[in-house]
């Protein structure tokens, strides 16, 4: 028995409404009738006795109840809602009636006014992403890592295509000639979630941590004392905080799993943040050799 539900999968962008709206009365004439339409899918019922055209209001409201009275009074049937903000009616199709007969705004102002919304949260939403990016964006400059590299080219693309939609909403004209960007919005949503993801693997992945080590007494003997292990699970440049007060000069090195030092320092009064350290995947340790009390501080990043 052939099933008489079916779900779609495409995705559409805001900005380019009209795409959907095609699509669902080309799945109308089909047979096909929209009963959900949720972020990322909409879910049809077979019923090949009725056609319909759709349209589409975009607005926050408060009285749900009165909203979608008024569109009935004016013959559009209530369909669904996408998170109270993207409202979709339909009216019954009868091809000997105008085109004009089955726009949900009758008048640019109306149409314009639509628009508008949206753009003033994509706006609002460009604002927000375009400091997301910059903060990585600057930061990189001092401090260069995969890390911000990848928050920094998430949030871009972000704020780029989200800037796109603004500026093709305050000029709704210009899009009436545009092809689909189904597939665009597919690989920006794509990318979207593999730079999120990336993002929180490589912050659960990367080591961080902070400590401090105080000398109990003036009489201290240490050779190549090993301390702190810890493990890199990719390759990238990290940053150490180091702090260092002794009578007398004592050495701090970085040593790798193979006994080599990757970063040394000999000083008895010696203070500095963010020193790069260029460390390949595997398993390193602090090690310290001494001859007096000491106070040592360390933050790895």
């Amino acid at each position: 028995m052939a099933k008489n539900y079916k779900y779609s999968f495409k995705l559409y962008s805001s900005w380019n409404y009209e795409n959907e709206l095609e699509d669902l009365n080309k799945y109308s004439e089909r047979g096909w009738q929209l009963v959900k339409d949720g972020m990322f899918h909409r879910k049809f019922v077979k019923n090949e006795n009725i056609r319909y055209r759709y349209q589409m209001d975009f607005r926050r409201i408060e009285d749900k109840g009165r909203y979608i009275e008024t569109f009935r009074e004016q013959g559009w049937e209530y369909v669904d809602s996408n998170f109270n903000v993207c409202h979709f009616f339909r009216k019954i199709y009868d091809p000997s009636l105008p085109e004009e007969e089955y726009e949900i705004f009758t008048d640019r102002e109306s149409l314009h006014e639509m628009n508008n919304r949206w753009a003033r949260i994509a706006f609002v939403a460009c604002i927000f992403f375009g400091i997301m990016a910059l903060l990585p964006g600057i930061k990189m400059i001092k401090t260069p890592s995969v890390f911000l590299l990848l928050n920094f080219i998430t949030n871009m693309v972000v704020f780029i295509v989200l800037l796109r939609g603004f500026l093709i909403m305050r000029n709704p004209e210009s899009k009436k000639n545009r092809r689909d960007d189904s597939i665009f919005i597919t690989v920006f949503l794509a990318a979207v979630i593999l730079g999120a993801s990336g993002s929180i693997f490589l912050t659960i992945k990367r080591p961080n941590f902070q400590g401090e080590w105080i000398s109990a007494s003036d009489e201290v003997s240490i050779d190549n004392d090993h301390f702190v292990d810890f493990e890199v699970n990719y390759p990238d440049n990290y940053y150490l905080d180091l702090g260092i007060v002794s009578k007398k000069p004592i050495t701090f090195k970085v040593v790798n799993e193979n006994g080599e030092s990757v970063y040394n320092i000999t000083d008895s009064n010696f203070h500095e943040d963010d020193i790069r350290l260029n460390l390949k995947k595997g398993r390193y340790y602090f090690s310290m050799t001494c001859e007096t009390s000491y106070h040592l501080s360390y933050e790895l990043h």
